[in-house]
């Protein structure tokens, strides 16, 4: 029973501290918020300007991006063709490497 009592009294002793705790946040929210938005609204032409520097930056880019891609997707589908060919090719290579030199004839 003085167990049960003692974690009662734990609790609202807890509670206290959160309500108390809540009212502050509260008060602190009502009190910054209008600082809060002032920064918030000081902030916008500094983010637009850094948006259409990077705007800039990347139609700066593009051409370079689209040159690159296309390299990259014609030789991906060049060697997307030739890979299946491979093992023919090293078959190729193997008979050229044995019948490039006669045999050697002994007298």
């Amino acid at each position: 029973m003085a167990l049960a009592g003692l974690f009662v009294a734990g609790l609202a002793v807890l509670s206290v501290i959160g309500v108390v705790l809540l009212v502050l946040k509260i008060v602190l929210w009502a009190v910054f918020f209008p600082i809060k938005l002032l920064f918030k609204l000081l902030w916008i032409p500094v983010g637009l300007l850094a948006g259409a520097f990077s705007l800039v930056a990347g139609l700066s880019i593009l051409p370079i991006l689209l040159v690159v891609g296309l390299a990259v997707a014609v030789i991906g589908a060049f060697a997307a063709l030739l890979a299946p060919a491979i093992p023919f090719l090293l078959l190729g290579l193997l008979v050229w490497a044995f019948m490039r030199r006669p045999a050697a004839v002994a007298s």
